[in-house]
């Protein structure tokens, strides 16, 4: 008895050639897609993560090692001024003389940060200096004054008036034009006895500020006594 042979049939070819394709598909499926947590540090070749392959902010500051950024991996002006947090560079992260004049803003540095004894003496303060030793050569206000309280017109200037005091040895003496910011009173030597003079801004009832009492003295005595007086603002 003869065994018939099958014979192929487009059917037959049409459903092998797709089972085939099929098969291969899986398979390169199954060859592309990895498990969860199959790929670790071990499985990645040298150099294989470059700069290109990771995602744009997908490296954040817990990922990154404490000291892992040197300053050779740091780009010249990548650290701007709005990256740096409030008070993150002390005094002592800056380098010995890295802080130079041209890096300091105009008017940040305030009196209270400069240490005074390391200032010379600037131009206009040395024409302050001559301006105080002219007033004291050449006071603005100044007067002679008698025992009795009369003005010495030839031997004063800018005096607006003299008077006694209610008690012997006080005088008031008032400037004309400005308030006195200090005197310097001399009394005037008749020859003997030890008399002394002293002037201050203000006083007693008789003499209020701005005006300038004068007392004069022979020993330990207030006493009438004569007197050069000099005002000075």
């Amino acid at each position: 008895m003869k065994r018939r042979r099958p014979r192929l049939s487009y059917a037959n070819v049409t459903s092998t050639l797709a089972l085939l394709i099929a098969l291969s598909g899986a398979t390169a499926y199954a060859a592309t897609k990895l498990p969860d947590r199959s790929v670790g540090e071990p499985q990645l070749r040298p150099g294989a993560v470059t700069a290109d392959k990771i995602r744009k902010a997908a490296v954040t500051a817990p990922k990154i090692k404490e000291g892992a950024i040197k300053q050779g991996k740091i780009a010249n002006g990548s650290i701007v001024a709005a990256k740096m947090a409030l008070g993150s560079v002390a005094g002592s992260s800056l380098q010995a003389g890295s802080v130079t004049n041209e890096k300091i803003a105009p008017d940040a540095v305030t009196g209270e940060k400069v240490n005074e004894s390391t200032l010379t003496q600037v131009p206009s303060a040395a024409k302050a200096d001559f301006a105080t030793s002219a007033e004291s050569a050449n006071p603005l206000a100044f007067a002679h004054v008698t025992k009795e309280a009369t003005l010495d017109t030839s031997l004063s200037k800018n005096i607006a008036s003299v008077s006694a005091g209610s008690l012997p040895g006080i005088y008031c003496v008032e400037a004309s034009g400005f308030n006195p910011k200090g005197a310097q009173v001399t009394p005037q030597f008749e020859g003997g006895g030890i008399v002394s003079a002293f002037a201050k801004i203000g006083g007693t009832t008789d003499c209020p500020a701005p005006k300038v009492e004068v007392q004069t003295y022979e020993g330990a005595s207030r006493t009438k006594e004569g007197f050069y007086v000099a005002f000075y603002r």
